[in-house]
């Protein structure tokens, strides 16, 4: 029989992976005190505990780590930062750990709340795994190169839920064309971070969509994340290319009974010059919005230079319906909340 995990009854939801709209959870500090008793144990059985690691602890690991920065963004709680870089450390296997962003943005902040990198290395090293130490080495030494935050592909936001972080999406070696707005104005793409640069307080906007969705007791809604506006949503271009944006955010909202699953795609447009035309950011939203909400399964709104488009997801279940996916009545609270912050 197979030992018992030393995370057993240390469970997340769901929801506790949400970094936009984050809550404190009485498991963070459970963990904390586990994780670091397990690292400051003996060498043996500090492996042993590592080695007998199940994915689901991996993964429990890992969003306390992403929560624990979020942590010492709010609290200035270097303690957090150390519990962060404990969790990676435990990691049995060198490929989990996010090292060019969850990794080097927790080195970030916990160099700019005054902690020496240098201990923290010897630390680290002291507990990982030999190839995770040797891995980590290459991150603590570009630290040196580093000095924004979005620098490690993950960026702050400000909502009503305090200081929240999102992982920028880094596009590699991608062949094909992003189109800028509704009139197609091609952006050539190559190896890439995706920008985020909305000038509204876009993750706000998110926020209020969903927790309008969550307060209607219909749906929960899943993490905020960011994302591209994928151009078939529009009708626009071929398979694969994206809609050029300053922003783009999206969740899914689960039902939480019958009823439909969908995903939730936020995203603020620019105006455009084409042809030597000028595209008012509003009215491109507005087109855009409305060629999505020609599509089956989808409803969509603009709201100033944001659209809001709602996308069924498939249903693969024995009892699906074979009738269109309607989601004109979540439209609608989403319309009660679609008044972006400025």
């Amino acid at each position: 029989m197979s030992a018992l995990s030393p995370f057993a009854g240390l469970v997340y939801e769901s929801r506790d992976d949400d970094l936009v709209r984050f809550l404190n959870n009485p498991i963070d500090d459970s963990l904390s005190n586990t994780v670091r008793s397990i690292f400051d144990s003996l060498d043996d059985h500090r492996e042993d505990v590592r080695n007998a690691l199940g994915e689901a602890d991996d993964d429990t690991l890992l969003v306390f780590a992403r929560r624990r920065l979020v942590s010492a963004r709010h609290t200035s709680s270097t303690r957090a930062i150390n519990d962060a870089l404990d969790a990676y450390a435990l990691l049995a296997r060198e490929s989990d750990v996010p090292w060019e962003s969850w990794f080097k943005a927790t080195l970030f902040v916990g160099r700019q709340l005054g902690l020496d990198l240098k201990l923290l290395h010897d630390r680290f090293t002291e507990g990982a795994s030999a190839r995770s130490a040797q891995r980590a080495s290459v991150a603590f030494d570009a630290m040196t190169r580093i000095e924004e935050l979005s620098q490690c592909h993950v960026i702050e936001v400000s909502t009503t839920y305090g200081v929240g972080l999102v992982e920028t999406t880094v596009v590699r070696d991608q062949s094909g064309q992003s189109w800028g707005g509704i009139t197609g104005s091609p952006v050539s793409l190559g190896q890439y971070q995706v920008g985020y640069a909305p000038s509204t307080n876009l993750a706000q906007f998110a926020v209020k969509i969903a927790d309008a969705l969550d307060a209607s007791q219909r749906v929960r809604c899943s993490s905020i994340r960011q994302d591209q506006l994928i151009a078939t949503m529009f009708d626009l271009v071929t398979s694969g290319s994206y809609v050029d944006s300053l922003g783009c955010l999206s969740f899914f909202a689960d039902a939480l009974e019958s009823g439909p699953h969908f995903a939730v795609t936020v995203a603020e447009v620019a105006s455009e010059d084409y042809d030597e035309v000028y595209y008012d950011a509003d009215d491109l939203a507005l087109e855009l919005a409305e060629a999505a909400d020609s599509i089956e399964e989808q409803s969509a709104l603009s709201a100033g230079p944001c659209v809001v488009v709602l996308s069924a997801l498939p249903d693969f279940s024995d009892d699906a319906s074979p009738e269109p996916v309607d989601l004109s009545d979540f439209l609608d609270i989403v319309r009660r909340a679609s008044t972006p912050t400025l």
